[in-house]
């Protein structure tokens, strides 16, 4: 369940529609050092001269005295970009935004920009490092499936501004022109199919979202609740979690369903007699 609720919020985090700015998503991968799987990363613009821009990005709790590129550039005091822990692994993606302005709130002329990223997982030893451009421009921009010194995965968006309403799904949007307004039923009370967003940002779409809390009527029964705080858990109540282990349900969207034919029925035989032997 974290896993998923993980991957929404990293894919809100983009660029809002309508804005402009770039957006850059990777993973990383070791560099071959004793810190290993832990990591330090750091991620900064610079303009087509080679010159810094601003740090958008660092992932070094400890030891980003260790990001000797980034530091070269930076300096060793740089306080740009929101500073996150030391990374514990490669699993997760990284994604870092720039909203085009630089160090002094301005925001840059149009240009090639190049996006550098560094990984350090020992003491000055060895570091990876990745490189990768976009264009300034009036013209939204998406880049895929990129790899470059040991970041891999990569996705580079580029938003222009104002484009919602153009009928084009641009970087940061969901829909345009063709935006939901409703979303059809799951079939599954613990899961439903929920309109997020809204047409006038182009960024509606229908999301399955899981049922955790433990309401009654409502026709789910979420893992860990139980009869006496939700009524659907209760015989013959509504599905899902079933107020227990699901290990024996079918899992559709991520929650569970209450098994069908005869393995109903044998369930509920056994927890008829479970209750059966408390009472005694």
């Amino acid at each position: 369940m974290r896993a998923v609720f993980g991957v929404l919020i990293a894919c809100a985090l983009a660029v809002p529609a309508g804005a402009q700015g770039v957006t850059a998503r990777f993973q990383t991968t070791p560099a071959g050092g004793p810190y290993a799987p832990r990591n330090v990363v750091a991620v900064w613009i610079e303009d087509s001269g080679g010159n810094f821009v601003k740090t958008i990005g660092r992932w070094a709790g400890q030891r980003k005295q260790y990001l000797l590129q980034w530091t070269a550039k930076a300096g060793p005091n740089d306080a740009d970009a929101i500073t996150s822990a030391t990374r514990g692994d490669h699993l997760n993606f990284i994604q870092a935004i720039w909203n085009l302005q630089n160090k002094q709130n301005v925001v840059v002329p149009d240009g090639t920009y190049t996006i550098r990223m560094e990984l350090a997982d020992s003491d000055g030893g060895t570091t990876n490092e990745g490189t990768f451009t976009f264009v300034k421009s009036a013209n939204p921009q998406v880049q895929t499936n990129l790899s470059n010194g040991g970041f891999i995965n990569a996705t580079i968006s580029y938003a222009a501004a104002a484009a919602c309403g153009n009928n084009v799904v641009d970087p940061g949007e969901t829909c345009d022109g063709n935006c939901p307004t409703s979303c059809a039923a799951s079939g599954d009370a613990c899961a439903p199919n929920v309109l997020v967003g809204t047409a006038t940002t182009c960024t509606a779409q229908c999301q399955v979202q899981l049922v955790t809390a433990c309401h009654d009527g409502d026709g789910c029964c979420p893992q860990d609740c139980t009869e006496a705080n939700d009524n659907d858990c209760g015989a013959g109540g509504g599905g899902g979690g079933g107020g227990g282990s699901n290990a024996d349900n079918a899992v559709v969207g991520g929650c569970s369903t209450t098994p069908s034919g005869s393995l109903a029925v044998l369930l509920g035989a056994g927890v008829l007699v479970l209750r059966r032997r408390k009472r005694l």
